[in-house]
């Protein structure tokens, strides 16, 4: 195929007459169709969505849904980015998840440079490749409207009709159809009217259901002797991420109806077992790498929170180091030792959503090496595979003694629908 520089300074001179549709994309399957989506209505104060936004999102997500009815096969990725410049940036990935989770599919996840066709790792520079080297089919694609805007024109002709989102309209998205040497971009409007209260799915507590784990409670003081700065007053609560694996062998990096259910439903559960807002909260990185093909990354974890963030309108901090580092972990919140300590997590309240098994190896790493107590370690309970309910909570006191208890949100994943909620269509 020709380079994607040389087809759009061709093709550009075929644009279809209307640059502006109201009718759904047809999505040809022998065409590389690049659906533009961009990121809904953020919150101006944190990283997110807000709550509109996430609402925007979810019917989103179910117009996307029956757009591409019938078409799941030729859905080749679903992709969001952030620019480097604003990385902890996660509208992007929030406003495409919940499209993926209706199609139980992974998302990438990738960190940009600016740039035009020719930079690496650019937005021109990914969609370039994709229609260079990839095979025809439709390529989900989220990033902020003006990431969509400059990428298409770094794509077009510059003797060409302009064809962009407009600014302030977060109910259009954009197609990037190329077939048969001829390329089509067209704007369309979704018609959503998204509420501006947060979805609350309202899930309750499960009848006659008790926690996975018994409870345990022990406390560790502080060593006398350490070359670690402890933090002290801290309240540290960690969930795993929501239901994800429909078997053992099931791996996409996201996770799955049910797991929805439970992170947009049971944010009033969470709050209470914490005791109230919190200071921080601290995820993976969507970014981070898992063991399944490069268009899946770790998102779950991330994407299992931040419907907490949107609801109570705070930022969320994407750890700066990779899922699977658990002394990382464990050091970064309760010392002040490593690059990614923070005198934020001290003498306060802080909420960890991760991957449960490396939540045990960091509380192991945490009781064995940092507090040099192993008799404590041994009373760590085993985290089952298939428990996505149990929390864990560790306080340090004001000398700096931890305490380690475990909880649980209350809530059976087998009470859990295996179909996606459906959200109440609002269009203007």
């Amino acid at each position: 195929m020709k380079t994607l520089s040389r087809l759009l300074l061709l093709c550009f001179m075929c644009l279809l007459p209307a640059a502006f549709a109201q009718t759904m994309p047809p999505l040809n399957r022998n065409a590389w169709n690049i659906v533009f989506v961009q990121s809904f209505e953020a919150s101006p104060t944190t990283n997110n969505l807000s709550a509109q936004g996430f609402n925007h999102a979810l019917l989103f997500g179910q117009l996307l849904n029956t757009i591409t009815a019938g078409k799941s096969a030729d859905v080749r990725q679903i992709g969001s980015l952030a620019s480097k410049s604003n990385p902890q940036d996660m509208t992007a990935i929030q406003s495409i998840e919940p499209y993926a989770v209706l199609n139980n599919r992974g998302v990438s996840h990738t960190v940009v440079n600016s740039g035009g066709i020719t930079a690496y790792n650019s937005p021109a520079y990914i969609i370039n490749n994709i229609l260079s080297n990839q095979p025809h089919g439709n390529y989900i694609m989220a990033m902020p409207a003006a990431m969509i805007n400059s990428t298409v024109a770094a794509l077009s002709d510059p003797t060409a009709p302009v064809v962009s989102l407009t600014p302030g309209n977060t109910n259009q998205y954009l197609v990037l159809s190329v077939e048969n040497a001829r390329t089509a971009v067209t704007v369309y409007e979704d018609n959503i009217k998204p509420a501006a209260h947060y979805p609350d799915l309202n899930l309750k507590p499960t009848a006659h259901y008790a926690c996975p784990q018994s409870p345990v409670t022990f406390t560790a003081a502080k060593p006398k002797t350490s070359k670690f700065q402890f933090n002290t007053g801290q309240t540290v609560l960690f969930v795993r991420h929501v239901e994800a694996h429909p078997n053992s062998a099931f791996e996409n990096g996201n996770f799955v109806c049910q797991g929805e259910w439970r992170a947009i439903g049971a944010n009033k559960i969470l709050l209470d077992k914490i005791g109230g807002k919190v200071n921080n909260i601290l995820t993976t990185n969507p970014g981070n790498l898992i063991g399944c093909d490069s268009n899946c990354a770790y998102v779950r974890p991330s994407l299992t929170i931040s419907p907490f963030t949107i609801a109570h309108q705070q930022p969320l901090t994407l750890a700066g180091f990779q899922w699977n580092d658990a002394p990382t972990l464990a050091a970064s919140l309760f010392t002040q030792n490593t690059p990614y300590s923070s005198q934020a997590f001290n003498q306060a309240t802080t909420l960890v959503a991760w991957e449960h098994e490396h939540i045990q190896e960091a509380f192991q790493y945490l009781f064995n090496t940092l507090y040099q107590n192993p008799e404590a370690a041994q009373k760590i309970p085993q985290w089952s595979f298939t428990d996505y309910d149990t929390l864990w909570k560790l306080q340090t006191n004001d000398k700096g003694d931890i305490t380690f208890s475990n909880s649980c949100e209350g809530i059976d994943s087998n009470a859990l629908p295996s179909t996606c909620p459906a959200f109440p269509v609002g269009t203007k």
